[in-house]
């Protein structure tokens, strides 16, 4: 039974079907329980899988139907072929889950929060801001490619000491930390990790608790 709770949970949390209050109460439970942080990481994989798997199918499909353009018993299997797609989407939600996968992951959604812009660190307050408005725009964007291009371009700038990007460098921690949660939220968890590896290396307990996070979910 608290399997299923678990699962319903995870999915309402997904569709966002919760209260501010039930979400608040997911948010703590996903922290404190590694069973529930596990099941929905594991969602969260089986949702990404279906979406590569439909695209496939779509490809097939695709392919069958400009070969067979002429063969009117051809066109009769890929209608077939489409119904039973179109079944299996609808028997597990994939358009809507998905949807809803980039800004879900769990991983992102217990180690993000809000900038905070109260804490000095030195430089141009032009380049805080800017910052700052990338970094909360991460939670907020469906779409994060522009954001993620914007900061691996400040960061590689740093790593390569691009006198024009010196005001920047005060923020490279911060910006490794956003820019590896933007790539969680992308899926795209090598990038991710290779941005976590340096902050670990300078005992980062949190950048060293999420890359451990995103091995265990291999």
């Amino acid at each position: 039974m608290e399997i299923k709770d678990n699962s319903e949970r995870i999915e309402r949390f997904l569709r966002e079907q919760m209260t501010p209050e039930e979400s608040e109460a997911f948010m703590n439970d996903l922290k404190k329980e590694k069973e529930l942080r596990e099941e929905a990481q594991m969602m969260a994989l089986l949702i990404k899988e279906m979406k590569e798997e439909q695209a496939k199918e779509d490809e097939v499909l695709r392919l069958r139907v400009m070969a067979s353009k002429t063969k009117s018993k051809n066109i009769r299997m890929i209608r077939w072929v489409i119904s039973i797609a179109a079944m299996i989407v609808l028997l597990f939600g994939a358009a809507v889950l998905w949807n809803r996968q980039t800004a879900s992951d769990p991983l992102f959604a217990q180690y993000y929060t809000n900038y905070d812009t109260g804490r000095e660190r030195g430089g141009d307050d032009a380049v805080k801001n800017e910052l700052a408005e990338l970094f909360n725009k991460i939670e907020s964007e469906k779409d994060v490619t522009p954001i993620i291009a914007r900061l691996q371009t400040i960061y590689d700038k740093i790593q390569s000491n691009d006198e024009h990007y010196s005001e920047y460098s005060y923020y490279e921690n911060d910006i490794a930390w956003y820019l590896a949660l933007a790539y969680i939220k992308d899926h795209n968890f090598v990038k991710a990790e290779e941005l976590l590896e340096p902050l670990k290396e300078r005992d980062d307990s949190a950048a060293t608790e999420l890359l451990e996070a995103i091995k265990s979910r291999k």
